[in-house]
């Protein structure tokens, strides 16, 4: 059974299946910050999302990070590497393009519940 949490009209923000939890993609919520302000929106976001389930950023597995520009990597990781800690998630970043050029970041992440 897949339990669906806060479906839109497009997508939910996550799903929960089998013990397992998948977000959506998430953007800042006032994406006219720097790199380093949207990575720790993002995150901030992501950890509220888990949260709302009874997991934390532990119960992440695996993290996909897309980045509008390549060149914001090392400042990216700056913030990220800071909040991760000691028990990081495997993880992919890629460069694309991302749905409004004010976004900077997406992240999505998925892991197991508590």
């Amino acid at each position: 059974m897949i339990e669906r949490i806060k479906p839109g009209a497009r997508a939910s923000q996550m799903v929960l299946i089998n013990g397992r939890i998948e977000t959506s993609g998430i953007v800042a919520e006032a994406p006219q910050g720097s790199i380093g302000e949207q990575t720790q929106c993002v995150l901030t976001q992501l950890e509220r999302w888990l949260s709302e389930v009874g997991a934390s950023k532990k119960n992440i597995s695996r993290i996909q990070i897309w980045l509008a520009n390549m060149d914001d990597f090392a400042a990216m990781n700056a913030v990220y590497d800071a909040w991760v800690g000691d028990e990081p998630p495997v993880r992919a970043c890629v460069g694309a393009q991302l749905a409004a050029p004010e976004y900077l970041i997406e992240i999505q992440a998925f892991g197991e519940l508590p």
